[in-house]
């Protein structure tokens, strides 16, 4: 009869145990590497030239703004925050960090037109309110959105 003997039991155990080491190390490896390469960011979102050039219908009068600041903290807040920094809770949990209202460099180069095109569009996780709301609502969040980055400069 052919049995093991305890040399026999230590050679399996510490080579299955070497087994199991390299394995882990590895799977190490390969989730290390999985997370160092990193999506590429996305390219710079851009509205069409025609979207850009359309000017604002609405009015920014006190009326208009006090509708939009509703319609900002009932839909905008989560990710753009409260000041539209883009600091809002939901914005911890999302790859691509949403638009800060208040950086002057978004507010000199974004038209009216622009705006509301990303808003009425969408990309990643920027919802498109085109189906939710209203024109006239999407030109008023560009008037509060204007506010936005005025009431920064204060």
């Amino acid at each position: 009869m052919i049995g093991f003997d305890k040399r026999d039991s230590f050679w399996l155990a510490r080579s299955l145990g070497v087994c199991v080491a390299l394995g882990m190390c590895i799977l190490g490896i390969g989730r290390a590497a999985a997370q160092d390469v990193a999506a590429p960011p996305p390219p710079p979102w851009v509205a069409p030239d025609d979207a850009k050039k359309v000017k604002n219908p609405v009015p920014a009068t006190q009326e208009t703004l006090a509708a939009a600041e509703m319609l900002f903290q009932d839909n905008c807040v989560l990710c753009h925050g409260e000041k539209g920094m883009g600091d809002g809770p939901g914005a911890k949990t999302i790859k691509v960090k949403p638009a800060n209202f208040t950086d002057p460099k978004l507010q000199a180069t974004e038209t009216d037109g622009g705006l509301f095109w990303k808003m009425s569009n969408g990309r990643g996780p920027m919802p498109a309110w085109k189906d939710e709301l209203s024109d006239k609502e999407r030109w008023e969040l560009v008037n509060y959105i204007r506010k936005l980055g005025k009431d920064a400069k204060k």
